[in-house]
Parts: structure tokens; C-alpha cells; sequence
């Protein structure tokens, strides 16, 4: 760290803003030793800090060691992990955070609360610190096959949804939408991965503009039924590392026209999503060339069409289906054979029973389960 950084910000979230996310991400644990899902570690020259919320508090007390101190948030007088994060660096430091993993209204708030405290300013780290130190053991990033969801599942082809995103681009002059959020690109697309446990996604950004749509993802995840669906689709397909270097020369191409505009109207602002990360906005040029607002992806995706609703509505069919045998057989075990059944066998044994059902294709968590005295 240099000395003129006071503190290092290594949130819990991945360049997608993933609240669960895949073991090459978990950053902030390997850092700091907490395993809970939710959670902001703050490391200084002489301190170390982590703030998580109260389902977290007992836990994270065991698995921190003597070198942290936990900012239970929430709790009368206790300071937010920003709040703490300023105060360590009145006096004129500098607060440094790998910008992907920031979304840009987070690190516009965070500078700000920086200088309101005396300190220099919030700057975007080059290499990720913890990533320099974790090194060699790292778990690499998952390369696991993608699939097709067939329309008679979406309900909407992925060429539809994409051509709705286009009528909006067009009405609002926009040169282009870009996607970070990876549940908004398994629905866009109509694909489904499993890089992220119990989350159907695959690491992968995308770009829509008014008369083209990219997916950056690695070649060699797609399958040939992939490749078809996405030729067919019109969607392009290019590498997952060259996302920024690409955002970086439309935005570029973008300036250049809106300078040579003279009789024409000149190309509007980028949009990405409230939740896209710091280091998207920088890459498009930031305040002036971007507006970051509230998905439209993310709403099209919370109205479900017939076809969604139904299918939901026969997966808790399928699910009720299985509970019952499940109740029946922990019933059978308990009653009649006067067996001991822990939390364990008893998750192991509904996720059988919900295995040999149709269409199962894994748990959505974790199962979360306890027994003890009526």
C-alpha cells in the first residue's frame, strides 16, 4: 500500500455486483477470514475493519481474528463502514478501491464523504491489492458450458427482447446499453450457466447498441447448440476480457461524432445500470457521456409473461409433489422406526427425493434448517 493511502476498500461484491459469488471472487474472506455472504473489509496501514449487518454479527465474532475490529451496522453509535473509512483518512490521505467492484454512485458518495472528512480523495486502484497477495492458490475463474433456455420457457425470444432494448435505445438517442448484471444477461439472451453455485449465470458482459447486440463471453464455454442459437439471434460474440478496452473505443468513436455533429443531432449519453461498476463509467468517458439509471433489463425481467408464470406455478407442483413424499418419509423414520434424523440426512434426503422430479436442476441455496425442543 502506498504511504499516502490510508485505506484499502475490498467489498464483498464481484465486477458484476454479484452478491453470491464464485470462490476466485471472495476476495474480502481470504482477507479477512469472514465467510458470511454480506460485508465490506476496510484495511489500513496500522488497522483493519469489517462491517456486516446483524444476521452476521456472532458469526463473523468467531472467525475474525484479534487483528480486525466488526462495525456491527446498524447498532446505535456504531459507525458505518464509509463513516470509518473517511475518518481514517482525515488528515489528507487517500482512500484507494479496485473500481470494478464499486458501482460508480457508491464511489461518487464515498469520495465525497472522504473529503467532507479532511481526506484527499477516493482513487481507483491499478491491480487489485488482495489479488497481488492471494497469488498462486486462487481458484481460477469457472469455464463451465452454457446453455439454451428454449423459448417454451422464456415465453420471448431473445431476438424480441433485444428489439424491444433497441426501440428504447433509438426513442432516447442512446449509443448504447451496457450489461454487467449477469442475471440480466442469462434473461436477455435466454442462456443459463452455473459459474456462481445455486445461481443459473455465467461470467459474461454485454453491449447493446440501436442495431447491435454483443456478448462477451469466452469462446470455448459455448456449446454448438449456443453458437446456433446465438448466430440465429444476430448476436455477436466476442472475448470476456475485451469488454472495457471495447467500451473504452465507442466511447471514443462517440465523442468524436458528437464534436463533428453539425446539422445533425449528436449521439446522446451511454447508459449502464445504477449498479454498474465505477470502472464502466471511468471506461465510457464518466459524468457528461454516461447516466447511470435504473435497469430497464431488470424491469422487464421482474414482469413475468404467461408463459413464465405458468411455468412457475408447475414448479411448485412439482416441489409440493416432493415435500409431501418428503414429510411422508421423515414421518415413516420418526413415528414408526423411532429414528434419529439430523438436519443433514434430512436435507440430503429432500434434495433426493426433489432430484428424481422432472426438470430439477438444483437447489436455488443452500438449505437452511435446525431442529430442537417443541
Amino acid at each position: 500500500m502506498s504511504m499516502f493511502t490510508a485505506d484499502t476498500v475490498i467489498p464483498s461484491e464481484d465486477s458484476h455486483s454479484s452478491e453470491y459469488i464464485a470462490a476466485c471472487d471472495a476476495r474480502r474472506e481470504f482477507i479477512s477470514g469472514f465467510t458470511g455472504s454480506a460485508g465490506c473489509a476496510v484495511v489500513t496501514l496500522d488497522a483493519a475493519s469489517l462491517a456486516t449487518d446483524g444476521r452476521y454479527f456472532s458469526q463473523a465474532a468467531q472467525e475474525l481474528d484479534a487483528n480486525w475490529t466488526l462495525l456491527k451496522q446498524g447498532l446505535q453509535d456504531v459507525p458505518t463502514w464509509q463513516e470509518w473509512t473517511a475518518n481514517q483518512a482525515a488528515g489528507g490521505k487517500t482512500v484507494a478501491v479496485d473500481s470494478t467492484l464499486i458501482p460508480g454512485l457508491a464511489a461518487k458518495k464515498l469520495d465525497g464523504q472522504i473529503r467532507n472528512a479532511g481526506g484527499a480523495a477516493l482513487i481507483p486502484l491499478g491491480e487489485n491489492l488482495v489479488d497481488m497477495v492471494w497469488s498462486s492458490d486462487r481458484p481460477s475463474r469457472p469455464q463451465l458450458p452454457v446453455t439454451v433456455l428454449e423459448d417454451n420457457f422464456a415465453g420471448k425470444s431473445a431476438v424480441r427482447k433485444i428489439d424491444e432494448l433497441q426501440q428504447e435505445l433509438r426513442k432516447k438517442n442512446c449509443p448504447g446499453f451496457f450489461v454487467s448484471m449477469l442475471d440480466e444477461i442469462a434473461w436477455l439472451f435466454n442462456l443459463r450457466g452455473s459459474d456462481i453455485p445455486y445461481n443459473p449465470v455465467f461470467f459474461s458482459y454485454a453491449t447493446i447498441t440501436p442495431d447491435a447486440a454483443i456478448l462477451y463471453i469466452d469462446d470455448c464455454r459455448l456449446t454448438d447448440a449456443c453458437k446456433a442459437h446465438l448466430e440465429n439471434s444476430n448476436i455477436q460474440v466476442k472475448p470476456y476480457d475485451v469488454f472495457f478496452a471495447d467500451a473504452e473505443k465507442l466511447h471514443t468513436e462517440v465523442a468524436a461524432k458528437r464534436q463533428s455533429a453539425a446539422d445533425e443531432k449528436p449521439p446522446g449519453m451511454f447508459l449502464i445500470s445504477n449498479k454498474g461498476s465505477w470502472a464502466l463509467g471511468r471506461a465510457l468517458g464518466g459524468d457528461g457521456s454516461v447516466e447511470e439509471i435504473r435497469s430497464p433489463i431488470g424491469d422487464a425481467k421482474a414482469t413475468k409473461n404467461e408463459t413464465e408464470m405458468k411455468g412457475m406455478r408447475d414448479c411448485h407442483i412439482r416441489d409440493g409433489a416432493a415435500l409431501i413424499e418428503f414429510f411422508a418419509w421423515l414421518e415413516d423414520q420418526l413415528v414408526a422406526k423411532k429414528a434419529m434424523i439430523d438436519e443433514v440426512q434430512a436435507a440430503d434426503k429432500l434434495e433426493e427425493i426433489r432430484s428424481k422430479h422432472q426438470r430439477f436442476m438444483g437447489l436455488s441455496f443452500t438449505t437452511i434448517s435446525s431442529s430442537g425442543p417443541k
